[in-house]
């Protein structure tokens, strides 16, 4: 009898403990931590008041070149580096580009060119056909182009400049986070111009079918001669003269680490 009223006598605090630890384990949640006690002041959660945030500075590899041995660690600001992808902005960038490309070499003669007579080859009425112009009109096999322009013709457009310093981050985070993006600590001038020194390093690193941009601070003559023999493959180009579509078009992209800083500068947010 004694055992049997100990264990009932067990169940019945032991039972309202439990029933506790299980309505606090249920009703706990992170929304239940706040970091605000102020009256008047809506809660705030830890979590939730900074999972939005981005860091301010991403690490990039820092290397040597030809051998691109890594070197340490290069912190960049994350306004070049860690910028969301927007095609339409990438688009607008490319068709700048390509429109302020165009030489407009175009010289088609006009009507007033042909050097025909401006008479009219018939009558008006009374020919029994249609109604005909001069010899230099437009809809004659042999007549002068309409609304022909001549030479140089410009057909450059615009664009917002902060659409395209935006774009060209856009361009340079996507290579970084795709991986195509090394950074060369000190330069990318080659100790000769022999195209040998090229040829193996594309070998060494199963480069010869892609698509490669060197970006460099100042002229680099070396890289420049050596390069010629691949300017389908190579493109060489100091950092005044990147465009956007220069950036998506190539698959790996060799940048010096002084140029990258010009970037900052040029293309970059205001820190």
């Amino acid at each position: 009898m004694l055992p049997n009223m100990f264990l009932k006598n067990r169940s019945i605090l032991v039972n309202p403990i439990r029933q506790q630890i299980a309505k606090l384990a249920t009703s706990a949640s992170p929304e239940s931590i706040v970091t605000s006690t102020e009256p008047n002041k809506k809660p705030t959660h830890i979590i939730k008041d900074h999972s939005q945030e981005t860091p301010n500075y991403v690490l990039s590899s820092l290397r040597e070149f030809p051998s691109l041995k890594p070197i340490t660690f290069q912190p960049v600001h994350s306004s070049l580096l860690n910028t969301p992808l927007r095609r339409d902005l990438l688009w607008k960038a490319v068709i700048y580009d390509a429109d302020n490309a165009r030489v407009g070499a175009s010289n088609p003669p006009s009507r007033n060119q042909m050097g025909y007579s401006r008479r009219k080859l018939a009558a008006q009425k009374g020919s029994g056909n249609a109604r005909v112009g001069s010899r230099g009109s437009p809809i004659r096999e042999d007549g002068g182009y309409a609304l022909a322009r001549n030479a140089p013709n410009q057909h450059g457009t615009e664009v917002n400049y902060k659409v395209y310093q935006r774009a060209v981050r856009i361009a340079l985070s996507d290579a970084y986070r795709k991986g195509k993006l090394f950074l060369i600590n000190d330069s990318l001038e080659l100790p000769t111009n022999d195209d040998l020194t090229i040829k193996m390093f594309l070998k060494k690193f199963q480069l010869h079918d892609k698509k490669l941009l060197f970006i460099t601070n100042e002229l680099r003559e070396n890289l420049l001669e050596a390069t010629k023999t691949f300017e389908k493959k190579i493109d060489v180009a100091q950092k005044e003269g990147i465009k956007v579509k220069d950036l998506l078009k190539a698959e790996q992209i060799f940048i010096e680490l002084s140029a990258l800083k010009a970037f900052q500068k040029t293309y970059g947010e205001e820190l």
